[in-house]
């Protein structure tokens, strides 16, 4: 058992410990002592990094014997002097006790109960037993908990035993037996934690709701406390800012800027949409016009058309009667259709013709499409059009 000196003083970052054992972890060794001020993972909280004997901890474990396993690069021996990471520590303390409070506002506010917690290396959530949630109830939910924050209320942290319970009005039942570690945020929330927390809610800074899902039949809400939340509101500020003045608008008006920018780039995309229509169809018909006779056979290569256009092309030239479109495009795409009314698998042509030239494709028997070489796509159409006359046993 490694006695824990975080669980009296979180705010410790230096100290010296004696080196009960090494043992192997992988490729790398975990270190043993007699007492540690280092977080290891549990809880939903990330453990703490820093150092160790002058080598990194890279990871902090708790076995099943209650013991603290420090994962180094190299063997310490004695008595050693370890350093915790403080803005990593820190960064911990404010999410898990924003969390402590986040929960009882949601508890208090929707009468939601956190079902699981997780925090993250940069985003933290809580799992809640809520069916939904409306953004006028997290802004109340929200607002509660900065109202906390703000309240600048202590946070005291003591061991009872576990018989006391039962008059403590925990929020959630304890884990553990025996002696307990209760964190108690002044007249608002009191729970068994294990984990670092602040010594008064002013030093969370504000707590800030992100978004959320449904998620396993509740909701999943990710928040952010501290450092992080001002880091999110910094950025988001820039962004903002930067948009309203490419619009010209103020900032609270960028939404409705956007929403018009939208709109025009959707009329203009209707307006492009029809026009690509009306030069296929004419297009269709300028190439029907010049191709007397039956089966009749398009094949050519279409400079500056995209696929998309290329495919629509074809497609459109085999909805007439007894006709065959075979297609390749600047990039190296072949593309073949054929009409309803012609027995002729065009997904084998296709593959017949491209094959040969290092080419791939296949498709249905009455439209394929494929790829080459962009500089063998001229070959690649006149291997079309010779194996279309092949199969249908037609002259060229």
């Amino acid at each position: 058992m490694t006695l824990r000196l975080y669980y009296t003083d979180s705010y410790l970052t230096k100290f010296d410990a004696t080196v009960l054992a090494v043992e192997p972890d992988g490729e790398r060794l975990a270190v043993v002592l007699d007492r540690t001020a280092f977080y290891p993972t549990s809880g939903g909280q990330p453990h703490d990094t820093g150092t160790l004997g002058g080598l990194p901890v890279t990871d902090v474990i708790e076995d099943d014997e209650d013991r603290v396993l420090h994962v180094v690069s190299g063997p310490i021996t004695g008595v050693v002097t370890g350093g915790i990471d403080w803005p990593r520590r820190f960064d911990h303390m404010q999410q898990h006790t924003g969390q402590h409070i986040l929960s009882q506002a949601f508890l208090q506010a929707l009468r939601a109960q956190t079902l699981a917690v997780h925090l993250g290396a940069e985003l933290s959530t809580l799992d809640l037993d809520l069916a939904d949630l409306s953004a006028s109830a997290a802004a109340q939910v929200e607002d509660l908990a900065n109202r906390i924050v703000f309240e600048d209320r202590p946070v005291q942290i003591r061991e009872v035993d576990e018989s006391e319970l039962p008059g403590l009005g925990l929020r959630r039942p304890a884990k553990k037996r025996g002696r307990i570690r209760v964190v108690d945020v002044q007249e608002f929330d009191r729970s068994a934690c294990g984990g670092t927390h602040v010594r008064r809610t002013g030093e969370i800074g504000t707590v800030k709701l992100r978004r959320w899902e449904r998620f396993k039949g509740g909701i999943r809400v990710e928040f952010l406390c501290g450092w992080r939340a001002l880091h999110d509101t910094r950025w988001k500020n820039a962004l903002v800012g930067d948009l309203a003045a490419k619009f010209t608008v103020k900032d609270k008006e960028v939404p409705e800027a956007m929403e018009r920018l939208a709109a025009q780039v959707r009329e203009r995309d209707r307006t492009v949409a029809g026009l690509r229509d009306q030069l296929i169809e004419l297009e269709a018909q300028r190439r029907l016009g010049n191709l007397p006779g039956t089966p009749r056979i398009v094949a050519d290569v279409l400079t500056g058309w995209s696929a998309e256009m290329t495919s629509a092309l074809a497609g459109r030239l085999a909805t007439a009667a007894s006709t065959i479109a075979a297609f390749g495009t600047s990039d190296g795409r072949v593309v073949i259709a054929r009409s309803p009314d012609l027995e002729l698998d065009v997904a084998g042509v296709l593959r017949r013709a491209v094959e040969p030239l290092g080419g791939r494709g296949g498709g249905r028997p009455g439209f394929a499409q494929g790829a080459v070489l962009p500089e063998k796509v001229g070959e690649a159409v006149t291997a079309l059009r010779a194996e279309v006359h092949r199969v249908l046993d037609v002259k060229p």
